[in-house]
């Protein structure tokens, strides 16, 4: 018998033990829709319980609106980006939806654990499905970040369907990514 063998023979007593001594995990929660029927709903369980965290130096992919604690030279932040609200254009009755893209806004707010820091819009990149640049307009330049005075700047953008990023590049490098996708229909 060859070591992959026992390798895979060893692997599946393992998962049969396992199951057996009742660790196998939870089934997903059910929903249940009149018009779709029934189907998994994924839900955080107990265990998701700690956020992102990222200092100088270092980098992290994050989904849109998962708070990041941040870990600057002169400040500890938590930075979270919501959104983007797109205002969806409404077809004429009985046609369907054929904009390319939509006008939306990304809420970034970061409020001061410690420290102080400046929180600008320029700081802001944003790439659309192609990797190409989209500009980002803004409510206010920047804004100071310091505790007890939180800061929120808008970004605004014109979005295309499919996969988008936004990158803070605080220090003139990628620090957090945030990742999200479009949907204009």
């Amino acid at each position: 018998m060859t070591r992959t063998r026992l390798a895979g023979g060893a692997a599946a007593a393992a998962v049969a033990l396992l199951a057996l001594a009742g660790c196998s995990p939870a089934p997903a929660p059910v929903a249940h829709a009149a018009h779709a029927g029934s189907y998994p709903v994924a839900v955080a369980g107990a265990q998701v319980t700690s956020t992102s965290s990222v200092s100088a130096g270092g980098y992290a992919l994050v989904a849109a609106g998962d708070p990041v604690t941040v870990h600057l030279h002169d400040a500890d932040l938590r930075v979270t980006v919501a959104g983007p609200d797109v205002d969806v254009p409404q077809p004429k009755p009985g046609e369907p939806i054929g904009a390319p893209s939509a006008p939306g806004v990304l809420t970034v707010t970061a409020t001061a654990l410690h420290g102080s820091t400046r929180l600008a819009a320029d700081q802001f990149l944003g790439l659309n499905e192609e990797q190409s640049r989209f500009a980002l307009g803004t409510d206010r330049r920047s804004a100071v970040v310091r505790p007890g005075h939180p800061a929120t700047l808008h970004l605004r953008a014109r979005f295309a369907s499919g996969h988008t990023t936004l990158t803070w590049q605080p220090l003139g490098k990628p620090l957090i990514t945030w990742d999200f996708t479009i949907e204009i229909d």
